[in-house]
């Protein structure tokens, strides 16, 4: 009888893990869409079109691979990212890291990084589709950033900007769909 009730109990425990999980991934999936949706009206509307649309449906990733390139940028993670923000606060990127990246682009991508944009995929998972709650890492990410919009700047102050990294799983920070609102930081900030 004992024996059974341990493997009820196991059962239980591992199926709220998979319901969690489910719901995780759920979250990540209409998450990503909204942000496409979103980041696909700006690619339609911001010039030029022209032999410039592969460029501009990976802006995020050619800013992150000049990072790397640079060395600005040491490695694509957490602290990796925290300390790309600490040299943004130091004002150690220079201008002619952004002069550089608009000449090898052919234009100026200033209007594709659009800050706070993202958010707003938050709100639509919480609010009307009712996936995520307050316990969810995504709620406190968001309560972060409001915190940091609130309280900082990052050319002030890059800790609560860096709080706000910090409330992003390590294996959901390797999805660059969570890492673009940094990226979007960066460049609309610094350029």
């Amino acid at each position: 009888m004992k024996k059974l009730l341990q493997i009820i109990i196991l059962t239980l425990i591992t199926s709220c893990g998979s319901t969690k999980n489910t719901t995780d991934l759920i979250a990540d999936e209409k998450f990503e869409l909204c942000s496409e949706i979103k980041y696909n009206r700006l690619v339609t509307e911001v010039g030029p079109i022209e032999g410039k649309l592969i460029y501009k449906q990976n802006i995020h990733s050619l800013l992150e691979n000049s990072l790397l390139q640079e060395k600005y940028l040491t490695e694509i993670s957490k602290s990796g990212y925290s300390e790309l923000l600490k040299k943004a606060n130091r004002k150690e990127i220079k201008s002619e890291f952004f002069e550089k990246l608009k000449s090898d682009l052919g234009f100026d991508p200033y209007l594709l990084f659009p800050i706070n944009s993202h958010l707003s995929c938050y709100g639509y998972l919480f609010e009307q589709l009712h996936i995520l709650d307050k316990s969810s890492w995504q709620y406190q990410f968001c309560l972060a950033f409001n915190k940091f919009e609130a309280y900082g700047n990052l050319e002030r102050e890059s800790e609560y900007l860096i709080e706000v990294l910090n409330k992003i799983p390590e294996d959901k920070f390797q999805l660059i769909m969570y890492r673009k609102l940094f990226l979007d930081f960066i460049y609309t900030t610094l350029n």
